[in-house]
């Protein structure tokens, strides 16, 4: 069971059920030891009547004087019997009929007290105690049928059993409720990590119960070492930039000094280095800078970042009087570093303006995430080209010629994202297409 609700649950109806189980036991065995006594004190003292009435012939035999004997002694199977036992010599209740209730002989101040089957499959609750009187040892036992307190018993067992069911559903149920109730704030944290995911919050609610704070306080911690290590992270990648373009710099104008001028192949050969270093550290230095999903709490606003993004590039390609259309719908937004988003539309928007004759286009859906379209009618790219492109492990800016700036920082950030990439040609612009999906928080 990985609810900690189930755990929770089944644990207090387990003990319910065990809890209930044990007092319907107690209370059945203290219900029939009370009307086991009640009905032994009462045969004790119809066995003290007798006694009182016993005396004994010229012979040793026993006699009972009928002044001693309750009627209903007298009425066959009535329920109620008696034998009294001196020697080799028995009386019998006429109730017995000619039935006789198989007593051993005990010791004076001895007793019993036990269930047995009686005339006509009667349950009996049978009395035998051992006295002495007048010099000899007698022993009388008394019985009285016990199938109407049976019945009774069993009636009021049922009803009680009725009785704890109905309860212990009710509890099972409120215990429930109550569960729930004490885990909703489990269901709020939960709430929270998924709004922290889409980036609408930036820390965890620290309103939560004692037993959470910690665990809530701890993940608001890591949250913010991961900013903070982010940020410290691009501040090095900015100084180790200007550290490298500064040597950079001197070796390009060496490069042009009149010393290496008198050497072009070799100028030339030192030349193309420089430049692919350059290119190398650029590249190199957009992929590290990448945040990816890896930092919660963190949202780029579509709607309200690109259109910044749009004007910027209408201004660099003004000579071209490009027609760039968007179509963003409104509030949308994704969970993502929005220095990623601004590199991931800014590369696709600005190749498609180079390679653009006139028109641009970017389509922007929200879709279980967000799923968007860059378009332009520039030349586009060969079918055998574009089916390079989705193998994995080829490099886009070394697989299509011409659509290749800019286009491997977009497979990262795309690949950090955990979206997909898909590149083909515009069929309402003729050139070429570039479609990204990036998936929404799980």
């Amino acid at each position: 069971m990985n609810s900690l609700q189930a755990r929770v649950g089944v644990g207090l109806v387990l003990t319910l059920v065990a809890l209930f189980a044990v007092q319907w036991w107690v209370v059945s065995a203290s219900l029939r030891h009370l009307t086991e006594e009640y009905v032994g004190s009462r045969l004790e003292h119809d066995s003290e009547g007798l006694l009182a009435g016993l005396s004994f012939g010229v012979n040793g035999e026993p006699q009972l004087g009928s002044e001693y004997i309750d009627p209903i002694f007298h009425r066959p199977y009535s329920g109620h019997y008696y034998v009294v036992r001196s020697g080799k010599h028995v009386l019998r209740s006429r109730s017995l009929w000619d039935q006789d209730l198989l007593i051993a002989p005990l010791s004076a101040g001895d007793k019993q007290q036990r269930l047995t089957v009686g005339p006509e499959q009667q349950t009996l609750l049978m009395r035998v105690a051992g006295y002495h009187k007048r010099g000899r040892d007698v022993t009388i036992a008394v019985a009285e049928d016990y199938s109407p307190i049976e019945e009774d018993y069993r009636e009021f067992q049922w009803r009680y059993v009725f009785i704890t069911v109905v309860v212990l559903i009710a509890l099972m149920v409120v215990q429930v409720w109550m569960v729930r109730r004490g885990l909703r704030p489990l269901k709020q944290v939960r709430a929270d990590i998924q709004r922290l995911e889409r980036g609408e919050i930036a820390q965890l609610s620290a309103a939560v119960p004692r037993e959470v704070a910690p665990l809530v306080a701890e993940i608001n911690h890591l949250i913010s070492v991961m900013a903070q290590r982010l940020e410290r992270s691009r501040h090095a990648l900015g100084n180790l930039a200007h550290a490298v373009k500064t040597p950079l710099t001197v070796l390009k104008q060496l490069l042009v000094s009149d010393e290496l001028a008198r050497e072009p192949q070799l100028q030339a050969q030192l030349s193309a280095q420089a430049d692919d270093i350059g290119h190398y550290v650029q590249r190199e230095l957009k992929r590290a800078r990448l945040a990816g999903a890896a930092t919660p709490g963190r949202h780029f606003d579509v709607s309200g970042e690109v259109p910044a993004l749009v004007d910027a590039l209408r201004e660099i390609y003004r000579e071209k009087n490009l027609a760039i259309e968007t179509r963003l719908p409104e509030g949308a937004s994704v969970a993502a570093e929005r220095e990623d988003m601004l590199e991931l539309f800014g590369n696709l928007l600005d190749n498609a303006c180079k390679w653009a004759h006139a028109r641009v286009r970017l389509v922007v859906a929200e879709q279980s995430g967000l799923v968007f379209t860059v378009e332009d009618d520039g030349p586009g790219a060969p079918a055998a080209q574009l089916a390079q492109l989705t193998e994995r492990g080829v490099r886009i800016d070394e697989a299509v010629s011409g659509h290749g700036l800019g286009l491997a920082i977009v497979r990262e950030i795309v690949a950090h994202y955990g979206g997909e990439l898909r590149f083909g040609s515009s069929q309402a612009l003729g050139g070429f297409r570039v479609e990204v999906s990036l998936p929404a928080p799980s």
